[in-house]
């Protein structure tokens, strides 16, 4: 038995000109991206206990603007790195994995997504799947998220669930190339360097394997009472690239290289009433970062803790109401870091259907309380019928350029698509 189903999106991406939502200009912004993507996916049951997956994405891009040049795809272990189509497209494999029904569980082993954190569009546990920033956060994580080669074990013993994870897949977090529409500008992203200053010519280290840069994962689960809590460890590649400078004076360069960590983490998550709670706490002992020196970059090591906080609220009217909180701190660095000390983010969802769930209306907004800048994300759709959904997104920045969402105050843009399921 088989299953196959194919989703298209068809989307315009329109540049939104600075200033002229405030200024009252009803001026057209121009048209950056006009993208067909289309990800079609089969699955077939070979036997009562076992199925294969296999899903695919395409991308193609008649303006080609908000990713302009071919992509490097550097940062992918060559079994993973998607397929370029020259200039104007990609295709990837999304996921392609055996899936085995145990008596007390299962185990997959393939390319795969692995998702291990309980908080909507913040990591603090979600780190065994690198993410792709083409679009800095606005897509959903399960868009976003890399899969990787990998195999995975999930089964209950008693009362206690354990899940566990091989990933000898190296693949680390895709960045937008030099003058992507969402490159990234803040000096943190940038290895200390002002976006639109002269900086060094970057690379990224080649001389990677799994022996060395894969990862290992374990996690165990349970229901205490009325709360649900885990516990788990990780030990492999940090996903987010460290600079080092190499070369002699004329010939200097940047070179990207990635350092393991190890990574501890709880969970936990309840419900009171309508609101439902949950809460995430990492702690990364003698983590390396970038920090600033004399000769431009050095590496220190240090501590980390992160926390995230979220509760999900049924609100009256229909309305549902999800309020998240992050907290994210190197604790007592020796020198001054590149990436700030602490991070500390708020954001709030807010989702409500109309006419009998056929339009759904959603806002979104980000918060940095320490960059005191802020992104907003209102989306409008509209199910045509039960296969066919047209939309409207739109995104705005403010803050300075220095900061988590201001780096893109002059990246404010409208996207209209349809989604059609086959």
């Amino acid at each position: 038995m088989s299953t196959w189903t194919t989703s298209k999106v068809v989307q315009d991406f329109v540049r939104i000109p600075p200033g002229s939502v405030l200024n009252g200009n009803q001026h057209a912004g121009d048209v950056m991206q006009l993208q067909l993507e289309s990800t079609p996916r089969v699955e077939f049951n070979t036997s009562a206990d076992g199925s294969f997956v296999l899903s695919t994405r395409l991308r193609l891009d008649a303006r080609e603007q908000i990713d302009p040049g071919k992509p490097s795809f550097d940062n992918y272990a060559p079994a993973s790195e998607p397929l370029t189509l020259g200039s104007v497209g990609t295709l990837e494999l999304r996921d392609v994995y055996w899936e085995q029904r145990l008596a007390a569980g299962i185990a997959r082993f393939g390319k795969q997504q692995i998702v291990w954190g309980r908080l909507d569009g913040i990591k603090v546990l979600d780190v065994l799947n690198p993410q792709s920033f083409r679009e800095f956060i606005l897509d959903d994580f399960g868009d976003s998220r890399i899969s990787l080669w990998s195999a995975y074990l999930d089964i209950f013993l008693g009362s206690w669930r354990i899940e566990a994870a091989v990933l000898p897949d190296y693949s680390s977090h895709e960045t937008p190339e030099p003058g992507a529409w969402f490159e990234l500008r803040a000096p943190r992203f940038r290895f200390g360097a002002e976006y639109g200053t002269p900086s060094l010519p970057i690379s990224t280290e080649r001389n990677r394997n799994a022996a060395n840069d894969g990862a290992l994962g374990i996690r165990l689960s349970r229901s205490i009472g009325s709360i649900d809590v885990s516990a788990l460890a990780y030990s492999g590649n940090d996903h987010e690239p460290l600079g080092r400078v190499t070369g002699e004076a004329a010939n200097m360069s940047i070179e990207q290289y990635y350092q393991r960590r190890e990574l501890f983490g709880a969970s936990a998550e309840t419900s009171v009433g309508s609101i439902a709670l949950r809460a995430e706490a990492a702690y990364q002992p003698s983590k390396t970062f970038n920090a600033h020196a004399d000769a431009g970059l050095q590496s220190i090591r240090a501590d980390q803790l992160t926390a995230g906080f979220a509760a999900d609220i049924d609100g009256p009217f229909g309305i549902f109401l999800n309020l998240q909180l992050l907290w994210d701190e190197v604790k007592d660095p020796a020198l001054t870091l590149v990436r700030p000390e602490r991070d500390r983010v708020g954001t709030a969802f807010l989702r409500r259907h109309f006419a009998y769930e056929t339009v759904t209306l959603e806002a979104r907004w980000y918060h940095s309380f320490d960059d005191h800048d802020n992104l907003y994300k209102l989306s409008l759709s509209y199910d045509l019928n039960d296969n066919t959904s047209v939309f409207i997104d739109g995104d705005w920045f403010d803050g300075t350029s220095s900061g988590l969402f201001g780096q893109f105050s002059a990246q404010d843009r409208v996207v209209l698509g349809v989604r059609q399921t086959f």
